[in-house]
């Protein structure tokens, strides 16, 4: 059995987004014939343990990398985060190489955080190393800051402190030279990465996925009613744009019979939907769902009849993956993860140049939506057979058929002309 050292700065079972993804790899990989060993962080721990001790999962191992309270307490900061994460990432470094004399693992493999600017100093292990999926490479439209509010300032910092980390990182230039594998989500990062990476491949592959017990058994049959039901989900982040998402709805005539429902109602926008709402004259058309559970975010995905996403910068977003499971067609804008996803077949994307053209084009896209049913629906059966190819189960089968035994083979090759054994 093949032993490799899995690397997922986030992983926490029953979590979404990075937390989720580590812990997919980590489980899913060391179920299809590996012996897993992951590094992560130790606020994860006692989730971890309740369903090791269960008896799941016997081909996986976890080992906790720990940094200095210092360094703890800075966590909940921009500036803090990055701290913290390169700190750890040394620490996971330095326990790698312990545990690499014990166990030696034949194959390196890195998955959170999916940041390529934040890179991994696990290629300093000289082992065959996979970087990724990652993305980072995204960057929001300036065009559009007014969208984000007093939050801009953040934002801009945050572009800023990632093109710094490409000259200052020592995981960031020679991770991406001396990594056997790359993967980036989208394109914005694969432009980024081929500027570390000029003459060595880079392969593509999204850094999210579905779990399977979220994707209905079959498609969803709609029948089309009198009536449009948008529907908007999410945390209510300044990057998510809910502002622009009512600002295009509000240009969409108002006798028109569509509604959009809007889901979601943490984060640091949430202060200000009522405003959005009175701004833009869609009160009467507007349902703010706020909070909800898990269970009551698919129904509405099951009620609803188009997801609306307006994004401003996302890897691969989740809601929109999520929203195909549940045979919805999608309206979002040409950018960034979203890009990647809606292909015209399963959606309606439209160019991000300024915020007048795009809100009046994505209104243009939801009265279409309304005025062809049965385009709209086939839409929605080509999302959901989208969504099923990104099942989790389907994206680690790659790794076991292809990407793993690749790399293990480049490397053996590689060894043998080292040593003239070719």
């Amino acid at each position: 059995m093949k032993k490799v050292l899995l690397s997922a700065y986030a992983c926490i079972p029953n979590h979404g987004s990075e937390e989720g993804n580590g812990w997919n790899y980590a489980t899913l990989l060391s179920a299809n014939g590996f012996e897993i060993h992951c590094l992560t962080q130790d606020r994860g721990r006692e989730a971890i343990k309740s369903i090791l001790d269960e008896g799941y999962f016997p081909n996986l191992t976890f080992h906790y990398v720990t940094v200095p309270q210092w360094v703890e307490k800075s966590y909940g900061s921009l500036i803090g985060l990055y701290i913290h994460y390169l700190y750890w990432q040394w620490n996971a470094y330095k326990l790698g190489r312990q545990l690499d004399q014990q166990y030696q693992f034949d194959l390196v493999h890195h998955v959170t955080y999916a940041s390529i600017q934040l890179g991994s100093f696990l290629y300093k292990l000289r082992k065959p190393f996979i970087f990724g999926p990652v993305g980072g490479g995204q960057r929001a439209p300036k065009a559009f800051k007014r969208y984000f509010g007093s939050y801009w300032s953040r934002e801009w910092m945050r572009d800023w402190v990632s093109v710094l980390f490409q000259y200052i990182n020592p995981g960031y230039l020679p991770n991406l030279k001396k990594a056997n594998r790359v993967l980036v989500s989208n394109q914005d990062t694969l432009a980024l990465a081929k500027l570390g990476r000029p003459s060595q491949p880079i392969d593509r592959m999204l850094d999210a996925g579905l779990s399977a017990s979220f994707l209905p058994a079959k498609v969803i049959e709609r029948t089309p009613g009198p009536a449009l039901k948008l529907l908007w989900t999410g945390r209510l982040m300044p990057r998510k744009a809910l502002e622009m998402t009512i600002e295009a709805f509000g240009k969409v005539p108002s006798h028109l019979p569509i509604t959009l429902t809007i889901v979601g109602g943490k984060g640091e926008m949430a202060d200000q939907v009522p405003h959005y709402i009175e701004k833009y004259s869609v009160k009467d058309r507007v349902h703010w769902a706020g909070h909800v559970s898990y269970q009551e975010v698919k129904e509405f995905y099951e009620q609803s009849d188009v997801f609306f996403f307006t994004s401003l910068r996302d890897s691969c977003p989740m809601q929109l993956m999520e929203a195909m499971a549940y045979s919805l067609p999608v309206v979002t804008l040409d950018l960034h993860g979203q890009a990647e996803l809606v292909d015209g077949t399963n959606g309606i994307k439209v160019p991000a140049i300024d915020p007048e053209q795009a809100t009046t084009d994505l209104a243009k896209a939801i009265e279409w939506m309304y005025a062809h049913p049965a385009e709209r629906i086939q839409m929605g059966k080509d999302a959901y057979e989208f969504a099923k190819s990104q099942v989790w189960e389907h994206k680690i089968k790659r790794f076991v058929d292809d990407i793993y035994p690749a790399t293990l083979a480049q490397n053996t090759v590689g060894y043998k002309k080292e040593n003239n054994l070719l």
